[in-house]
C-alpha cells in the first residue's frame, strides 16, 4: 500500500504551525478578542480547531460513529482563569493534531475517511485538515490585526475548493446552467506561478489569485469584494455557492 504522500502531511503541519506560532505570542486578554466569525472570539477558534482535529483523529481511525458526539464535547474540561484557558486550548490543540498526523501517516492517499455526509479519500481529508486550519487561522490573524503570509499551500485549498464545486452547488439548490465538473479555475499563486484546475479546454473559467479564490470557498470573502472574475453565467454562480466545508452544522 502506497502511503499518504509526506509532502501533503508536511504542508498541513507547517500550516499548523504557522498559525500556533501566531497563538503563541498572544496573551490571554488577546484570545478574547473577537474575530471577523460573528459571535467568535480567538479563543472560541483555537477551541473548534481542538474539537475537531479530536474528532478528525476518531474519523482516521475508523470509529466515525463518534465523531458527532465529541464535536459536540467541550475542548477542555475545565478553565480555572483567562490565562489557563489559553494555555490549555492551545495545548490541546497541539495534542490533537499531533494525534491526528500520526493517524494520517498510516494511511494511503486513496483510503477512505467516512466524514460528515459520507467517504471522502485520505489524501482529500489531509487537504480539508489544512483548508480547516488556515480559514480559522485568518479569522485569527484578521483578529489582531496581522495580515497572514500567503504560502504555496494555498494550492492545496484552492483544488480542494474546485473539487467541491459539484457539492456545493448541490447544498445551495442551484441548477447549474452548464456542466459543473467543466468549471475551470485559472489562478494566480502567491508567487506570480500561474495555476489552473480543471479541464484545459473549458470555456467555463474562473480568474483571479489564488488567494481571492481560497477565500471565497472558505466563505471569509465574498466574491465582489475580490479580483475574481467568470466567463460564464455558471462561473458567476459557482462564485456564488463556493464551499470548500461541509453544510454549517456538521462536523467541518
Amino acid at each position: 500500500m502506497r502511503g499518504i504522500d509526506p509532502a501533503l502531511l508536511a504542508d498541513l503541519a507547517a500550516e499548523q504551525t504557522s498559525l500556533d506560532e501566531l497563538l503563541a505570542t498572544l496573551s490571554a486578554a488577546e484570545w478574547e478578542r473577537p474575530t471577523p466569525a460573528a459571535g467568535w472570539t480567538i479563543a472560541d477558534q483555537v477551541r473548534h480547531l481542538a474539537v475537531s482535529e479530536r474528532a478528525a483523529e476518531l474519523a482516521v481511525a475508523g470509529r466515525s460513529e463518534e465523531v458527532f458526539g465529541e464535536a459536540r464535547r467541550p475542548a477542555m474540561s475545565s478553565e480555572s482563569s483567562s490565562e489557563s484557558s489559553s494555555a490549555a486550548l492551545l495545548e490541546a490543540w497541539r495534542a490533537a493534531r499531533t494525534r491526528t498526523l500520526t493517524a494520517l501517516s498510516g494511511l494511503g492517499d486513496r483510503d477512505r475517511v467516512i466524514w460528515g455526509a459520507g467517504p471522502m479519500s485520505a489524501r482529500s481529508f489531509a487537504d480539508a485538515r489544512l483548508m480547516e486550519t488556515w480559514a480559522h487561522g485568518l479569522d485569527c490573524f484578521a483578529a489582531v490585526g496581522i495580515a497572514p503570509v500567503e504560502t504555496a499551500r494555498l494550492h492545496r485549498i484552492a483544488g480542494l475548493g474546485h473539487r467541491a464545486l459539484p457539492y456545493a452547488f448541490a447544498l445551495a439548490g442551484e441548477h447549474p446552467a452548464g456542466d459543473v465538473h467543466n468549471l475551470a479555475l485559472d489562478l494566480t499563486g502567491p508567487d506570480g506561478t500561474p495555476w489552473w484546475f480543471g479541464p484545459t479546454e473549458s470555456t467555463d473559467v474562473i480568474t483571479g489569485t489564488a488567494g481571492d479564490w481560497c477565500r471565497v470557498a472558505t466563505r471569509r470573502r465574498r466574491a465582489r469584494q475580490t479580483s475574481l472574475r467568470a466567463t460564464t453565467a455558471l462561473g458567476w454562480t459557482a462564485l456564488e455557492v463556493a464551499r470548500a466545508y461541509l453544510a454549517d452544522g456538521a462536523v467541518a
